[in-house]
């Protein structure tokens, strides 16, 4: 267990928050949950801005599929935006010219979690989706989506390399 951590915090010092890294994905463990490969060591990478259906929720299973169809057999670009020490780390994921967060919240596999999202621009992207009841937006209501937002809180922006902690 401490070995396993270890190499997840030297992972995530190898790729300050704020620098692009890319890495082939192993696999994709929910809607907003990746396993990436990081120099030899799997890393966890969620999606930052938004929340998708998780385990046995309504629409998980696509939300799932989705997101893996969209990075499937490709190395995606990372654009990080945050890190949690020892657990994962938090970003916008691109595979090739897609960005992979804006489609999930376009197609209803994704809400945003508005309390912390820095990307106002999904804001818009995310009435679109309910005005036109995809996915998550036509059976569920709003107030449920947004409470699994509030379990799941972001994690504050690590500190920029060299600065003080």
């Amino acid at each position: 267990m401490i070995a396993a951590t270890a190499l997840l915090v030297a992972a995530l010092a190898a790729a300050p928050p704020g620098a692009d890294f890319e890495s082939p994905v192993v696999r994709v463990l929910s809607g907003d949950t990746l396993i990436l490969e990081r120099d030899g060591r799997e890393v966890e990478l969620r999606l930052a801005d938004i929340g998708a259906p998780q385990g046995s929720q309504f629409l998980a299973p696509v939300a799932r599929s989705m997101l893996e169809a969209m990075v499937r057999r490709s190395a995606v670009r990372v654009e990080l935006t945050g890190a949690e020490t020892g657990v994962r780390l938090y970003g916008r994921v691109f595979a090739g010219e897609l960005d992979v967060t804006r489609a999930l919240v376009e197609r209803g596999a994704a809400w945003v979690c508005w309390d912390y999202a820095l990307d106002t621009k999904l804001l818009p992207v995310e009435r679109e989706a309910q005005r036109h009841r995809r996915g998550v937006w036509r059976n569920t209501m709003e107030v449920t989506m947004r409470s699994e937002c509030l379990r799941r809180p972001p994690v504050p922006p690590a500190a920029e390399p060299g600065a003080p902690k």
